[in-house]
């Protein structure tokens, strides 16, 4: 017990020493954003001012005394002992694995728990892959925290090939162009969060991507949970041949409307692109079967709430886990990976109706292992009836961008074609 309470110790010592590290090194900020997620904090105070620094690193704004005792000011003692708390800035490293190493511990013991708790209903060999389970995501977890070795000299040389190369390809185009240009495209080996609350339009822009991304020529795979295929294609069928979505779902069309459906379906040159999988228990295995099977170029998952997750009594932690090994299947198999993600209900209170990164719902690691979190913002839609040719005006806010500036950008949604479209000449950085 001793050692337990000395590693607890050294835990709080660790968290304490980042979060000052964040406020003076903007390297340092930049790494523990990158490896860190909230849960892995074990004081509540210190999970409050890692979320909030993350939110304002994320933001492109400075990290200080100043801007986060302004964002949390009720933590501003606290802020004042992290600052003179830190014993040196350059060991910022060896605070972020202490940290990352006494959550793995924690998330492991709580586990095993949870897995012996159950031996009364499971067979030895059920307890048994269950603990294998755990394994092979704790090895999963090391690998993508492992910073692999590799020389200046090599790097150079891979980065000079990689200038010269066709990268075409590399990237996974959209079509949208200022979304485009903002993200470089959804680069392969990356995870976007797509977010949105209900019915706010993120399936809607999804399919757009999808449709767009093959037409480009790239395959897409799209995991269903929720719908089911037809009603995809519902959606599919009104965007392309520009029929009301209710007629279609109400199977309400003329002889000529369906011919024009089945003319428009049939034209499509980038059908034998898409792969849907509609299942309403996907986990990560099943991910990983169909990509063997099919190779795409990008995967959609909708949505990441209702995936499979560990069976371990916090749910928090199992849904993070489910996100660190998204985000490793995407480095393994060179995809890019779309998550569609529900937001919290805290949007809905706020008269500016602006999201922040701290919407995600449910688990920290959602915006951790992240490269992009984007949201749709409709307008208000209550007391609008959109018809014939109108819209409504969406905000996309691009509020993490690894690769790029934070930023928003304008689009026409019209919901009665599940169709978005881009407004010319009002893209804003930063």
């Amino acid at each position: 017990m001793e050692g337990f309470n000395s590693l607890m110790k050294k835990g709080i010592e660790a968290e304490m020493s980042v979060l000052g590290c964040m406020m003076l090194d903007e390297e340092c900020a930049r790494t523990a954003a990158d490896r860190l997620a909230p849960e892995m904090f074990t004081h509540p105070a210190l999970r409050a001012i890692f979320e909030a620094a993350t939110d304002l690193y994320w933001a492109g704004s400075k990290i200080d005394y100043s801007s986060l005792s302004n964002k949390i000011p009720e933590y501003a003692k606290t802020l004042v002992k992290l600052a003179e708390y830190v014993p040196t800035w350059s060991h910022c490293d060896e605070y972020i694995k202490i940290i990352i190493d006494n959550w793995r511990i924690s998330s492991i013991k709580e586990a095993l728990i949870s897995i012996l708790g159950q031996t009364d209903c499971q067979t030895a060999d059920e307890t048994l892959d269950k603990i294998k389970e755990l394994t092979a995501q704790q090895a999963n977890i090391l690998t993508a925290q492992s910073n692999d070795s590799i020389s200046f000299a090599q790097a150079s040389k891979e980065f000079l090939e990689w200038l010269r190369s066709n990268g075409e390809k590399e990237t996974i185009k959209t079509g949208y162009s200022f979304l485009d240009r903002a993200m470089g495209g959804f680069l392969r080996k990356t995870v976007t969060a797509l977010c949105a609350r209900s019915g706010k339009g993120k399936t809607d822009f999804a399919i757009n991507l999808l449709m767009r991304m093959a037409k480009a020529g790239f395959k897409v795979q799209y995991f269903t949970i929720e719908m089911t295929t037809n009603q995809l294609m519902q959606r599919i069928a009104s965007q392309m041949a520009r029929i009301n979505g209710d007629v279609i779902r109400d199977k309400k069309l003329s002889e000529g409307e369906i011919n024009d459906v089945s003319t428009a379906l049939a034209e499509f040159k980038g059908s034998g692109k898409i792969s849907f999988i509609e299942d309403g228990k996907v986990s990560t295995k099943t991910i990983r079967h169909y990509l063997e099977l099919f190779k795409p170029d990008i995967i959609f998952i909708d949505h990441l709430g209702l995936m499979e997750r560990p069976n371990i009594k916090d749910q928090y932690h199992a849904l993070g886990l489910v996100s660190n090994e998204l985000k490793q299947i995407a480095k393994e198999y060179n995809i890019a990976i779309v998550e569609l993600v529900q937001m919290n209900r805290n949007i809905e209170s706020r008269k500016d109706n602006i999201p922040t990164l701290a919407d995600l719902r449910e688990s920290g690691d959602i915006e951790q292992d992240a490269d992009y979190v984007m949201f749709t913002v409709p307008e208000d839609m209550i007391d609008k009836r959109i018809s014939d040719e109108g819209w409504v005006d969406t905000t996309l806010y691009l509020l993490k961008n690894r690769h790029g500036s934070p930023t928003k950008i304008q689009f026409h949604w019209q919901p009665q074609y599940h169709t978005f479209y881009e407004v010319e000449n009002n893209f804003k950085e930063g």
